[in-house]
């Protein structure tokens, strides 16, 4: 079953985030990020199988929230389609709307020079909002 490894927030824009123990995700996104009501792409996913196959090309280490996602999930399937729904816990509902970024659309922030998420990171709008925890189980619906 896969599980949220790191969840992720910053307080200013194009600045890291940084990793917390709970969330609250809420219409628009979540509780006290910055992406929080700018854009429909509410909240951010990477993979944890993505971020090592990268650690291991880049031969160094990406902290959580460095290539700025909120969510690092464990043993979600390779694909997740537009229109996938993930359940966080007991209570969240979040959405896929999104893989990467439209080509040619700028991403404004790296790691090291490293950005997955234009690539293989997800974007995702909060269907059922509610709190989720490091460690929660994560359901493909």
């Amino acid at each position: 079953m896969a599980k949220i490894i790191a969840l992720c927030v910053s307080g200013k824009r194009q600045e890291p985030k940084y990793e917390v123990a709970e969330v609250l995700f809420t219409s628009g996104g979540i509780e006290g990020d910055s992406h929080r009501g700018v854009t429909e792409r509410e909240v951010s996913l990477l993979r944890r199988e993505d971020i090592r196959r990268a650690e291991e090309e880049a031969g160094f280490p990406f902290p959580p929230g460095a290539l700025a996602e909120n969510l690092v999930v464990e043993g979600l399937p390779g694909e997740l389609p537009e229109g996938t729904i993930l359940a966080l816990g007991e209570a969240v509902r979040l959405k896929v709307i999104e893989k990467g970024k439209k080509p040619g659309e700028p991403h404004s922030y790296d790691y090291r020079g490293w950005c997955l998420l234009p690539v293989s990171g997800y974007f995702l709008s909060v269907d059922q909002g509610g709190v989720a925890r490091r460690g929660d189980s994560v359901k493909v619906l």
